[in-house]
């Protein structure tokens, strides 16, 4: 993921390119503050969203059972012990 930086200033002239930045090429703009006080960070909706999901795998421990059956090479998979519901 591409990431740049711009001033609180800067990003108030050009929001709209900025927001089409981050949604057609998917970088992240760092927003710093001239004071220093209120950085932030300007991501595209689908970008976001797909860090919320991964976080709430994450979460919920689901990463660490896909990474657990990923190194599994035993060629079965007990479909018995997902929990299903948790997914």
């Amino acid at each position: 993921m591409n990431r740049t930086s711009v001033k609180s200033s800067t990003a108030k002239r050009n929001l709209d390119q900025l927001l089409e930045a981050v949604n057609q090429t998917h970088t992240v703009i760092e927003i710093i503050d001239e004071q220093g006080e209120n950085d932030a960070v300007l991501v595209g909706l689908s970008e976001w969203r797909r860090i919320q999901e991964t976080l709430l795998l994450e979460q919920t421990g689901t990463l660490a059972q896909v990474r657990s059956r990923e190194k599994d090479d035993s060629g079965f998979t007990d479909i018995d012990s997902i929990d299903w519901d948790a997914l």
